[in-house]
């Protein structure tokens, strides 16, 4: 996807202005002259200032092109599909992982992603169930980080060790 210089800097000069009034907000203690708010103030202004140069180029070399152009990706089924898996999954995981679990949960994702990418099914369920259990055992044995079991929580202590 390809969006005019203009309306970047635009986009980037706005994030920038918000970012600097959210520091005038951050009080400084008594005792200091500057506080939480300086280093991101510096931020949004530099952020204001990059935006503004940016929609400067865009105005400057943009003259006559469009504000958005859709990428060739976009027009191609299969294309789309493997773009829009990814922000599909992190969605799924989002709703699904407190009922479903961890465990099943990234075995439907990572098993969804391998195959609308052209894996093979049954090599993509072996690689999803493989590396989902090697990640379970990393993070619950290994560095202690609980993850949610769903439905699997009467059989959890067997898959920890």
């Amino acid at each position: 996807m390809k969006l005019h210089d203009g309306a970047i800097g635009t986009i980037v000069a706005c994030f920038g202005a918000f970012v600097a009034a959210h520091a005038r907000t951050l009080n400084p203690p008594r005792h200091l002259d500057y506080g939480p708010g300086f280093f991101p103030l510096l931020i949004g202004i530099g952020l204001m200032g990059v935006g503004g140069l940016i929609v400067l180029n865009g105005v400057r070399g943009g003259r006559g092109q469009p504000l958005f152009v859709a990428p060739v990706w976009v027009r191609s089924g299969t294309m789309a599909l493997r773009f829009w898996i990814l922000p599909a999954a992190i969605g799924f995981y989002l709703l699904a992982v407190e009922w479903l679990g961890f465990l099943m949960t990234s075995i439907t994702i990572l098993a969804s992603i391998m195959a609308v990418n052209g894996v093979s099914l049954r090599r993509s369920v072996g690689l999803a169930v493989a590396l989902s259990v090697l990640v379970n055992i990393i993070f619950a044995s290994i560095l202690h980080v609980p993850l949610p079991w769903g439905f699997l929580t009467p059989v959890s202590g067997w898959l920890i060790w």
